[in-house]
């Protein structure tokens, strides 16, 4: 179980990073497209920051994914000592359930949002299209990542070592 679990998480990752890529390259050809329409063409591409904001909730909520499962998010690591090395183990845990349960419920909350606006068949008004295919980002966003800490939960050998980042 713990080898599938390991396995499914590596291919989540994988997937957040296409995601992640393919969304930066749209949004900066989308917004370079304007730019260079404005600047040579007197005139901008129709949409084209709408659809670079659209296409960065994907590049963030796949961001976030690829954050947790390599180790690079903040936390505030000013507590890391208050817990006694004989009880790290337990912390660690509790600490994955904890971001789990959070992660979940926004989850929950995101897709409360989603959908609400499903059922109000929501549009973009400036690209016609509806708005939450794109919302949908959010709620499963959260869901992978609170999944992940779920199974970081049960086997922490499967934690990322931490990004060494400048506090």
């Amino acid at each position: 179980m713990k080898s599938f679990a390991k396995s499914l998480i590596e291919w989540i990752v994988r997937i957040e990073k296409a995601i992640a890529f393919a969304a930066f390259v749209l949004m900066l050809g989308a917004l370079a497209a304007d730019v260079i329409g404005r600047e040579v063409f007197g005139h901008g591409v129709f949409g084209a920051v709408k659809f670079a904001v659209y296409v960065l909730i994907y590049c963030a909520m796949a961001g976030f994914g690829i954050a947790t499962a390599t180790g690079s998010h903040l936390r505030p690591k000013f507590l890391d000592d208050a817990i006694p090395a004989s009880l790290s183990s337990v912390a660690v845990r509790l600490g994955q359930f904890a971001s789990a349960a959070i992660l979940l419920t926004l989850a929950w909350a995101g897709l409360t949002f989603v959908e609400s606006g499903m059922l109000l068949e929501e549009r973009d008004v400036t690209l016609d299209v509806l708005i939450w295919p794109v919302q949908m980002a959010i709620p499963i966003g959260f869901s992978l990542s609170g999944l992940r800490h779920i199974i970081y939960g049960i086997w922490p050998d499967l934690l990322p070592a931490e990004s060494a980042v400048a506090e």
